[in-house]
């Protein structure tokens, strides 16, 4: 009777082998076809959020032409940086597409652009079900304003007379390096708001000891370095320093009032592109260059509200 019961169960077993066989036989297709839809789909998201970067990098790109006073070919700029920012997508097989680039809409305060990006990413296993490619798209959108807050790399404060006069002189369009130390000192003039400003220039104490920079935003106070008039610009200030930023754009707060103690107000920014620089009395500064329009990247997602009166610094930003 044992021996009977053991010879049907394991013909019972020999029974369930053949079925699991068949099963495994009839979903075979349908498991490889999911596990490569789960690895294209991955892929595919990989590659959304890699062209979302080149999205941004693309506007970004467009928009600081746009504020530097010329957007150019903006398509061929977006080009470039989708090119520059594609990344993994481009080395996963994406085949990138020209983007496009709405028309910059632009203000008397500032402008925004949106570039589109997209790429036909080819699949590893949907050919198989009849997918070979799918379209990739992002967007994004970049703006630009007077800037609001901002770091002078070299610790410099200007006057509205110092900067009216000089650009009186040498327009923002015009490219000729010349000698900014000083147009308007011990001279006043009308400030934008009618009252009477000091001309001149002054240096501002920088952010620490260990730097020479000075951070500051519309409206607030920065204070006037100390030593300015006894031993000279801060240690951190030093000639290779100085010769770092040579062929670089940098801010200077412009102010529309300056106490008897030396608290500066800021009333706007300006861009001045240095060419060379001389130290001389006291390492006192003479900067060799030009104002003009300039642009650097900020950290604001949102649109800010700006009164800044526009005298060629702009800040970029992405919007949403």
């Amino acid at each position: 009777m044992r021996g009977l019961t053991r010879r049907r169960g394991a013909a019972r077993l020999a029974d369930e082998r053949g079925a699991v066989a068949v099963l495994v036989a009839l979903l075979i297709v349908p498991i490889l076809g999911l596990g490569a839809i789960a690895v294209d789909v991955a892929s595919l998201y990989s590659d959304r959020a890699q062209l979302r970067n080149a999205a941004d990098a693309a506007a970004i790109a467009v928009a600081l032409d746009c504020a530097r006073g010329s957007c150019g070919n903006t398509v061929a700029t977006a080009t470039s940086a989708l090119a520059a920012n594609a990344g993994s997508a481009d080395a996963a097989g994406a085949t990138l597409g020209t983007p496009t680039v709405s028309a910059p809409a632009l203000t008397s305060s500032g402008g925004s652009v949106t570039v589109t990006v997209r790429a036909d990413q080819a699949h590893w296993f949907a050919p198989v079900l009849g997918h070979d490619s799918t379209r990739v798209t992002a967007s994004a959108t970049a703006g630009w304003a007077t800037t609001t807050r901002g770091r002078a790399n070299f610790p410099l404060a200007i006057s509205w007379c110092e900067y009216r006069a000089q650009v009186a002189r040498y327009p923002l369009t015009n490219k000729t390096a010349h000698r900014i130390n000083g147009l308007t000192m011990n001279q006043s003039c009308a400030g934008p708001n009618g009252t009477t400003v000091k001309g001149g220039y002054a240096l501002t104490t920088p952010d620490s000891p260990s730097v020479c920079r000075t951070t500051s935003t519309l409206g607030a106070t920065i204070p006037a370095y100390p030593q300015m008039y006894s031993s000279g610009m801060p240690a951190s200030c030093s000639n290779a320093y100085l010769a770092s930023l040579i062929g670089s754009d940098i801010l200077f707060p412009v102010w529309d009032s300056i106490s008897p103690s030396g608290a500066i107000h800021v009333h706007s920014y300006a861009a001045f592109h240095i060419t060379g620089y001389d130290v001389y009395n006291y390492g006192d500064p003479a900067l060799f260059g030009w104002f003009t329009y300039a642009a650097q990247q900020s950290d604001a997602t949102t649109n800010p509200t700006s009164t800044a009166p526009d005298l060629g610094a702009r800040s970029v930003y992405l919007q949403g």
